[in-house]
């Protein structure tokens, strides 16, 4: 169900402000409230694949190191903002690169965290926030590390610090953070690489009062 623009732009500002679990439906609302973990479920979650020591540990598969550790930003820092999972995963829509400093890359976009438990063949959405603004990535050797994190402000503030933050890019940041039905498919996307690089055997993610969502084969 695709978001209007204004809709968007409230609802990241209660996840921003309340700290709401930022896991949205895409599909039909599921008729049963969340199930309690069994046992063996709990059990499978312990005994969950360890992450591969790459970006595709990361959900991501692409070959350029910035946006390797923009993912890795997310999902190993952002993810601190929320209780331990068993997966944190990213979802990362780029606005624009500008590497005219190598070493000083800006990567505008609109940056997304996930964090999942492990239910048998399902990832269940737990919690989860959404954080768009501009990173700054440094080079160190061969490795890109992001060295800050600059915010777009909440609530009425929003328009006005991301028309700073972004500058000339505001128009193109603003049509990616509305394009709710894009964001799903790459949700998909990173989620499916995520559980292939990290050997899961996750079929689905699963949005709390929402129908499961099938992952890429």
């Amino acid at each position: 169900m695709k978001k209007s623009l204004l809709g968007a732009i409230l609802a990241t500002s209660l996840v921003a402000t309340l700290g709401l679990v930022a896991c949205g439906g895409q599909s039909a609302p599921a008729s049963s409230n969340e199930p309690e973990a069994t046992p063996a479920e709990e059990q499978a979650t312990e005994t969950a694949a360890t992450p591969a020591n790459d970006s595709a540990a990361y959900g991501y598969t692409g070959e350029d190191p910035v946006e390797a550790a923009v993912y890795k930003y997310m999902a190993e820092e952002m993810s601190k903002n929320y209780e331990p999972a068993d997966a944190s995963i990213p979802t990362v829509q780029i606005v624009k690169i500008d590497a005219t400093n190598p070493d000083d890359v800006i990567v505008y976009g609109d940056f997304w965290v996930e964090n999942y438990k492990i239910d048998g063949e399902t990832l269940s959405c737990t919690s989860g926030g959404n954080y768009p603004g501009v990173m700054h990535v440094t080079k160190n050797g061969d490795t890109y590390t992001v060295s800050s994190f600059d915010q777009v402000a909440d609530g009425s503030n929003f328009d006005s610090s991301a028309k700073e933050l972004f500058g000339d890019n505001y128009d193109a940041f603003m049509k990616v953070y509305s394009d709710s039905d894009a964001r799903t498919a790459l949700r998909i996307t990173t989620v499916s690489n995520y559980v292939k690089a990290n050997g899961l055997a996750v079929t689905q993610y699963q949005d709390y009062g929402w129908d499961p969502v099938q992952l890429n084969k």
